[in-house]
């Protein structure tokens, strides 16, 4: 499969919690990126050795109904941005 003209926005990371440590994201920041379908809101739970932990805050403008159980994510797929309060 090519992936001509396609160009990564991003640097490539081992996993999130190195690219947490990396960028200077920190448990209680609130993360935004957007895959395509809408942005999403995560809050960092935990920063890990290989792993991180976040709540799903809000998904296209609208509150997660999950948003107290924290679980496992991945930021490889998203161009993550710190949130601006």
């Amino acid at each position: 499969m090519s992936m001509k003209g396609f160009e990564r926005k991003r640097p490539q990371y081992a996993n999130s919690a190195e690219e947490c440590r990396d960028r200077g994201f920190k448990v209680g920041d609130k993360l935004v990126g957007d895959e395509g379908y809408g942005p999403t809101v995560i809050q960092l739970d935990y920063v890990g050795r290989t792993r991180i932990l976040a709540t799903e805050i809000s998904h296209n403008g609208e509150p997660r109904p999950t948003a107290t159980q924290e679980d496992t994510w991945s930021l490889m797929c998203r161009d993550w941005e710190l949130v601006q309060l």
